[in-house]
């Protein structure tokens, strides 16, 4: 949990908050947490959480049924895909959410 902890404050740098991304956010950082805590007594990313799922909903106007990976991946088109191996599935879902990141309308400001 150590190195977990490092490689997000370096990836994260100084002057930035991580956030936690996942597919289906609530149910993954609920055991990231407990593990920060149990191990280390804190957790770097808070109660800081991004569900791609419900990105997935804001930017297409979907319903939660069509927030399925592989309904996702029906519109989105990604080149890699989950297969229940922690590393693959962490990489697949990390496109999912640079491909609806692309969709997503430019803020104006």
């Amino acid at each position: 949990m150590k190195q977990f902890e490092d490689w997000v404050a370096e990836v994260a740098g100084d002057d930035s908050t991580p956030v936690f991304v996942g597919l289906n956010a609530p149910f993954d950082w609920s055991f990231v947490n407990y593990y920060f805590h149990r191990y280390l007594q804190s957790n770097p990313f808070g109660f800081t959480a991004l569900d791609i799922k419900a990105l997935y909903m804001g930017a297409t106007g979907s319903t939660w049924a069509d927030t399925r990976s592989s309904r996702m991946a029906a519109r989105l088109h990604p080149k890699s895909r989950g297969d229940h191996q922690a590393l693959h599935d962490a990489q697949y879902q990390a496109e999912l959410f640079r491909l609806i990141r692309g969709i997503l309308p430019r803020a104006r400001g």
